[in-house]
């Protein structure tokens, strides 16, 4: 069963909704694991997100048969926008094809950083193909003084094309370099998410003495990514004792 957040004039309280948040929730769990796929370099070109879409096409490995997260480098200015991501399979961006989306997840404005980081965002996709051709879509929002930007490299690279567009349909132009992302499969390192609910997540940041450092809840409402829950919760520790966690 799906669990979303309360919104005004959208949900009703009713047996069903106010039992759900009692319930047991069927969860996932994603960690660090291994990268299968990467576009990545010292490159430091900044591709605003209010301007464009973006799609950046990967392929899995023989036995990386699923996504369970991937990292952008990103970067906020001004209050920022929510990041919407997608993965899609039998696109053809040249042409227009959109395809069929497997997974959207939105990143609330509120989690990106205004410096350039790199983010790790929940996917928990499994039962891929192995050496499938996947595509990694970010789509348009923001304004020219509250965006995300995406970075990327200056220089083209052979081996990787990236795409965008202005509009929500018809054909994608090519970018003049690649877009930065890393993905990922597997279970080892740390825990980096939870999955919840079907929609809920948490994001997990560590210290540089490997303790949790702050935690970050998403919860969307029903009729959208926009609102719902978005706490971040920041701990506080007694060298290896956890004393207290303070939302804001």
């Amino acid at each position: 069963m799906v669990l979303n957040a309360f919104k005004d004039g959208e949900t009703v309280l009713n047996e069903t909704n106010l039992n759900q948040l009692f319930s047991l929730q069927n969860f996932r769990l994603i960690y660090e694991g291994s990268s299968f796929f990467d576009s990545v370099g010292g490159g430091s070109v900044e591709n605003s997100i209010a301007s464009y879409s973006y799609c950046l096409p990967f392929m899995t490995l023989s036995d990386a048969t699923e996504l369970s997260r991937v990292e952008l480098e990103l970067d906020k200015d001004g209050v920022g926008a929510d990041l919407i991501v997608q993965v899609r399979q039998g696109m053809s961006p040249a042409t227009g094809v959109e395809g069929t989306t497997l997974k959207q997840v939105a990143v609330p404005k509120e989690f990106i950083p205004t410096t350039k980081k790199w983010l790790s965002i929940p996917i928990g996709l499994t039962g891929l193909v192995g050496y499938g051709l996947y595509y990694l879509v970010i789509l348009r929002s923001g304004d020219a003084s509250n965006k995300i930007d995406w970075l990327g490299e200056s220089v083209q690279n052979p081996d990787i094309t990236c795409y965008c567009r202005t509009g929500s349909s018809g054909a994608w132009s090519v970018m003049p370099a690649p877009l930065h992302a890393i993905m990922y499969a597997g279970e080892s390192g740390d825990l980096k998410h939870g999955i919840y609910g079907e929609n809920g997540y948490t994001t997990v940041e560590y210290d540089v003495n490997g303790q949790v450092s702050k935690v970050y809840r998403y919860l969307p409402p029903a009729d959208g990514p926009t609102g719902g829950v978005r706490d971040i919760q920041t701990y506080i520790w007694a060298g290896e004792y956890l004393k207290s966690g303070v939302v804001g």
